[in-house]
């Protein structure tokens, strides 16, 4: 189980905001976007950059939830690489 802790609060306009996390797992650490619209929809980032698409162009991310709880369950339980993996994964992909 993954530990969760809130960032920051950033917000856009009244009941829209980012929500910024750390995912920490014994493995390692990631940090996580969730635009909330109205507690209503949440919409998962994994990187700053697909966010800023999506309040750009409205790229709809591929990870969605209207509940907060589904989100939570999801955040506690991601499956987070260690830094090794990733560095090995980056490598090993072919261009």
């Amino acid at each position: 189980m993954n530990k969760i802790t809130l960032i920051n609060v950033e917000c856009l306009r009244p009941k829209r905001c980012v929500e910024i996390y750390e995912i920490a797992s014994k493995e390692g650490k990631e940090i996580c976007y969730i635009y909330n619209f109205e507690d209503k929809f949440f919409r998962y980032f994994k990187t700053i950059k697909s966010l800023l698409y999506y309040l750009k162009d409205r790229i709809e991310p591929k990870i969605s939830f209207t509940e907060k709880a589904a989100l939570l369950d999801y955040l506690l339980y991601k499956n987070i690489p260690s830094k090794n993996q990733e560095i090995k994964q980056f490598c090993e992909t072919e261009v």
